[in-house]
């Protein structure tokens, strides 16, 4: 039997309401060859992402056009009823030792913030006999519930309580579970594109690695 590893769930499924669009297939980035008029963000996150995890997973309704062919897909089975339920059906769909857990509208989301998340968690759970269930960001603006690594426990709990409440607000559940907080990482991480002014000032933000 193979050993259960990690899984990077990328969630590319809200209904975008401030952008007008849907910003998963939004430009980022100066053309190149495989994407003349720029990277989509929801690929772009894909492919910065990618060494965090051997399974990648695309937690959307809609098809995304240009998915590479290695990254599998878990349908949002509400599309609009947020990301807890979302969540919940791609912990159930793809079991993991971890998910790393990441929103596809932070373009300069790092793959060395979740190693600060990977290595908060496991010093919590050294510490404290495996009672920290997940590792969660935290910005100026508080908890970053979509920039985070759930364990097992983490996913039975959020199950459980999306059964109870399907619209369950992922702030909520973090009230009540052993979280480790990771704060201090760099702000670029949380500029957020929730609209084509947010996409514009990105774009011009920062240097690829």
């Amino acid at each position: 039997m193979s050993a259960v590893r990690d899984v990077l769930l990328l969630l590319a499924g809200g209904r975008s309401r401030r952008f007008g669009r849907d910003k998963a297939l939004e430009r980022f980035g100066a053309p190149t060859a495989d994407h003349p008029g720029g990277e989509p963000l929801a690929l772009r996150a894909l492919r910065r992402l990618a060494p965090l995890a051997a399974t990648r997973v695309l937690v959307r309704a809609a098809p995304l056009p240009g998915l590479p062919a290695d990254v599998a897909t878990c349908a949002d089975p509400h599309p609009g009823r947020g990301p807890a339920q979302a969540l919940a059906a791609a912990f159930a769909a793809f079991p993991a030792a971890r998910w790393f857990v990441a929103p596809c509208d932070l373009p300069w989301l790092s793959i060395a913030a979740y190693r600060r998340l990977a290595a908060a968690l496991d010093a919590a759970s050294d510490a404290t006999s495996g009672a920290a269930s997940l590792a969660v960001a935290t910005s100026a603006h508080g908890l970053e519930p979509l920039v985070s690594i759930w364990t097992p426990a983490a996913a039975t709990s959020l199950a459980r309580a999306v059964e109870r409440t399907p619209e369950l607000a992922l702030h909520a559940l973090l009230a009540e579970l052993p979280i480790v907080r990771v704060a201090d990482l760099p702000p670029a991480c949380f500029m957020n594109v929730n609209t084509p002014a947010d996409l514009a000032v990105a774009c011009g933000a920062g240097e690829e690695e």
